[in-house]
């Protein structure tokens, strides 16, 4: 077993954790698009397919807090692999109820519910796992190879999706991502190195909840972080939002047009190549000129999006909003996670994500489309980069405020 500190080429407890966020993300991946399809098949219904998607962010905002000071009281290894089982036997419902002939859109909208609840808690314990599992030392490669695996599932995911469709059906592709689950709860459970220190019994969860929200009101550097995030989550939900609607409405892209999986596809692109930066981007800066360059040149790249008349331009400027939102997305995330103490990582990251996937995506994926419906998506785009300026200008102007926060390798 390689001690925390050295290579993470040659960490095989690391590499057990990646292989099994692998093996779990390339189902959920391949799930992501088998869920719409069922559910479009079953009703007809654009309505009750977006639905779906809506599901996987409202659990972050109804159980955030409370997962997150309740892991921070449990074994994480034990959270991971009973939330991993969870899943698995969640999606297995829907191929048997498929082949029973009783699978209904409530069957789907549970599962959906219920795989995104249980994965607040698995996230809860990640957060806090992988500075344990690798060392401060680590942790941006570690986060780096982990946002770069799953960025380039995404990227083929859509084609080996609809290549199971052919073979098993988009019921019968469910089983992948289920049997993905109970590997990824396998291998985690085959992680010898301690993912949590020992530490006294909590006795007041409530207590639990207001030293985590005092630690991040309190902690200016997070708070700082928390902030420019907001702003990236706000801006990022009304790209993802309307990206079909841009294509279709900017570009006259019909809705069954091979291009329309291009423009995703560089969007995970785009993320794939940041991850792939990151070590060398969190050597060579300081975590709040990164976060502040980032957001400035997202702004620009949606003034391209808006500006742009030719398609193969609209696919480089997605391509580069992935790498620009990325950098900042995983750099605030390893900035919390260096600067929160160990007992903390569970109920700190979990706010984090609150406030950025569970309220400013969602806020700015409805935002956007409102005011592509009024205006026009260009219109729309050119308001959705405003949080982005807004939180650029804010970052630089604390960009000299303060004592700096020692924050590990690279991260300085």
């Amino acid at each position: 077993m390689t001690r925390r500190g050295g290579s993470l080429r040659e960490d095989r407890e690391f590499g057990k954790f990646w292989l099994a966020r692998l093996i779990s993300t390339a189902g959920s991946a391949v799930s992501g698009v088998a869920l719409p399809v069922l559910m479009y098949s079953l009703t007809g219904s654009a309505a009750c397919t977006g639905a779906l998607a809506a599901l996987t962010a409202a659990p972050y905002v109804v159980f955030g807090l409370f997962a997150g000071a309740l892991v921070d009281r449990m074994h994480r290894r034990t959270v991971m692999v009973v939330t991993d089982l969870v899943s698995a036997g969640l999606l297995a419902s829907v191929p048997v109820a498929s082949a029973l002939g009783v699978l209904t859109p409530l069957h789907l909208l549970l599962v959906a519910a219920g795989v995104a609840s249980v994965g607040v808690w698995f996230d809860a314990a990640t957060f806090g796992a992988v500075p344990a599992l690798v060392g401060n030392e680590n942790l941006v490669r570690a986060n780096s190879a982990i946002w770069s695996t799953a960025t380039a599932v995404h990227i083929a995911a859509p084609s080996v999706a609809g290549v199971l469709f052919a073979i098993h059906g988009p019921a019968g592709t469910m089983a992948i991502d289920a049997v993905s689950f109970a590997v990824s709860a396998v291998l985690v459970r085959m992680i010898l190195r301690p993912l949590n220190p020992v530490r006294p019994p909590r006795v007041s969860l409530r207590a639990d909840i207001a030293e985590g929200l005092d630690f991040l009101w309190r902690e200016p550097t997070v708070r700082l972080f928390l902030g420019l995030g907001l702003g990236q989550a706000v801006a990022g939900g009304a790209v993802s939002g309307l990206l079909v609607v841009y294509a279709f409405r900017a570009f006259d892209v019909p809705q069954h047009d091979a291009r329309i999986g291009v423009l995703f596809s560089a969007l995970a692109a785009g993320s794939f190549a940041a991850t792939v930066l990151m070590p060398a981007i969190s050597d060579a800066c300081e975590p709040r000129r990164t976060a502040v360059a980032g957001l400035s040149a997202g702004a620009v790249v949606m003034g391209v999006l808006v500006a742009v008349d030719r398609w193969w331009l609209a696919v480089l400027g997605t391509a580069l909003w992935g790498l620009t939102s990325t950098i900042v997305i995983v750099n605030g995330l390893t900035v919390r996670q260096l600067i929160t103490p160990d007992h903390l990582q569970g109920r700190a990251n979990l706010v984090g994500r609150v406030v950025t996937f569970g309220v400013g995506q969602p806020v700015g994926a409805l935002g956007g489309g409102v005011l592509a419906d009024a205006l026009s998506v260009r219109s729309a785009l050119v308001i959705a980069a405003l949080p982005l300026v807004v939180a650029a200008g804010f970052g630089w102007s604390r960009m000299d405020a303060g004592p700096r926060r020692e924050l590990g390798h690279g991260l300085k």
